[in-house]
């Protein structure tokens, strides 16, 4: 019927592979997960339920409660890494974090087992809080100390130039209160026009172009060839309820060096408590009454052409949240390529492999935007 309705490739045909650790060390059995990637800025979560042993002589030494002794998940902390992929081909970390709560379950039909619900390892500079003492430093100095004081690695294509102390005051913010590590660098992503992503141990601060998937050629999807129902769209024009508008520009002062940073908002009056998302526009040398226009006009054309939406479809390791998709057979306006905005990587032992995303088409982050 349309062009291209049949475009994009099914999963290989192949034994799924899944490994979850415990500190270090490969259970020997599960029984199902899922991997929440809860987009750019955010912190992902996990949960997997394995089964458990009450007995000395246990199957799994990762997993059981006996008599004298006890799994670690009994008696402390547990660091959880889940893989997965294809018989034949490489395994994708989907999450590295750490264990939040277990629950155990002694059921007569389903047998003894033990749910892990956890988050990855951006949950330590989440929880950490303090006065913030980085003015003096720029960004990518701040975020690398940051992020080492948590064990990760930071990594920053592109070093900035400008001092914290700098944007702190153009904006008339104050870090005098005490703010978690994890707020604290997205602030400084969003005076950079920067991202933050933490995906095993490393703590990415850059712009979102440069991550890994952003360059590669979209992922191609169609209904009624490799989506698995429901595909769900949605278009709410004047009605973009976590979006933001920013018009920055710069006005040069008489003196060499001194000079007037703009920054103009727009947003809905109706706008949600929820998530909020930036859009940027950078346009020099106007004044604030024409930055607030802009910003106005953007948010217009914008809420008017925003498309979000969700499906299912086999799992691909290819997935993540900076790799693009491309939507086809659902005809003009709908066909085009998007963003994943959230992504539920999730297995069962009996069903196999599966994933879930949220979309749309305009490019947006948690702390930034793709300009």
């Amino acid at each position: 019927m349309f062009p291209n309705m049949n475009k994009g490739d099914f999963r290989i045909f192949g034994k799924p592979i899944v490994i979850i650790k415990i500190n270090g060390q490969k259970v020997a059995n599960w029984k199902d997960f899922k991997v929440d990637i809860n987009g750019l800025g955010d912190v992902d979560s996990f949960n997997i339920k394995l089964p458990w042993d009450v007995s000395d002589k246990p199957h799994d030494e990762l997993l059981y409660s006996g008599s004298k002794s006890s799994s670690i998940i009994v008696n402390g902390g547990a660091e959880i890494t889940i893989e997965a992929g294809f018989e034949g081909e490489n395994v994708k970390l989907l999450i590295d974090g750490k264990m939040d709560n277990a629950h155990w379950n002694f059921d007569s039909d389903d047998g003894e087992s033990v749910e892990i619900k956890g988050r990855s390892l951006a949950a330590a500079p989440y929880d950490f809080k303090e006065t913030v003492k980085y003015q003096n430093l720029t960004a990518t100095d701040a975020h690398a100390q940051i992020a080492v004081k948590h064990g990760l690695n930071p990594v920053a294509p592109i070093r900035t130039s400008a001092m914290i102390g700098e944007y702190i005051n153009d904006d008339h913010a104050t870090v005098t209160r005490e703010t978690s590590h994890w707020d604290f660098v997205l602030y400084l992503a969003e005076n950079e026009g920067f991202v933050s992503r933490v995906r095993g141990k490393e703590w990415y601060f850059g712009p979102v172009e440069m991550l890994p998937g952003f360059s590669e050629a979209p992922l191609s999807f169609s209904w009624g060839h490799n989506i698995l129902s429901p595909l769900e769209f949605e278009r709410a024009p004047n009605a973009a309820r976590n979006l933001i508008v920013e018009v920055i520009s710069w006005q040069p002062g008489k003196k060499k060096g001194k000079g007037t940073r703009i920054v103009e908002k727009a947003s809905f009056t109706t706008s949600s408590s929820g998530h909020k998302y930036t859009i940027r526009e950078y346009r020099p040398n106007i004044t604030r009454d024409q930055a607030q226009r802009l910003a106005q006009n953007f948010l217009l054309q914008m809420s008017k052409e925003q498309i979000t939406g969700s499906f299912s479809c086999d799992f691909f390791t290819e997935l993540d949240n900076d790799r693009r998709i491309a939507l086809h057979g659902v005809g003009a306006g709908l066909s085009q390529i998007y963003f994943i905005s959230r992504l539920e990587l999730s297995g069962d032992k009996e069903q196999g492999l599966q994933a879930a995303l949220e979309f749309s088409n305009l490019p947006l982050s948690e702390s930034g935007s793709f300009k």
